[in-house]
């Protein structure tokens, strides 16, 4: 557990955006993969435990959507106020980023966070879709395409600061 900790966390929370419930669903995913481990197949446990991670992740994700879609329908009619803290550049990049991401569908953002965030191989990645290591480029090149256009169509100035 110690081995993987790390990487689960960050797993969750690239889903999640919040520390204190990316670690809940990754201590969740450690006793899942615990109770699982019978049907663990020879090969890196990485992939596998960070399958079970982004599972529950996306797992909460959805449960917390909709208990907010209830929410807000419940305040309906309340007016709300929001405030943006300009004065943190790098945070509404990153909000942007973020935003961008999740413009994405849920399995060609999950490829991306995998990749580049979680910095699992072209080879961990096969492992963890369960197909060859082509298809997973093919699957990579498409999803980064797809952020590129949603990035080039919302988010122009995300390129122009050369992020």
């Amino acid at each position: 557990m110690r081995r993987y900790q790390d990487a689960a966390f960050r797993a969750a929370y690239l889903v999640l955006h919040d520390a204190p419930e990316a670690e809940d669903a990754a201590q969740e995913a450690f006793v899942k993969a615990y109770r699982a481990i019978g049907r663990f197949r020879e090969g890196p446990f990485r992939p596998w435990l960070l399958k079970i991670v982004m599972n529950e992740s996306l797992n909460r994700a959805k449960s917390r959507k909709r208990r907010a879609a209830v929410a807000e329908r419940a305040a309906a009619g309340v007016p709300q106020t929001w405030s943006i803290d300009e004065t943190v550049i790098s945070r509404e990049r990153a909000d942007q980023v973020r935003r961008a991401l999740e413009a994405l569908k849920e399995q060609e953002r999950t490829i991306i966070y995998l990749r580049y965030f979680l910095m699992l191989s072209e080879q961990e990645l096969a492992l963890y879709l369960g197909c060859p290591a082509g298809t997973v480029k093919s699957r990579l090149h498409r999803s980064l395409g797809k952020l590129r256009d949603v990035v080039v169509e919302g988010y122009p100035g995300l390129l122009a600061e050369g992020a």
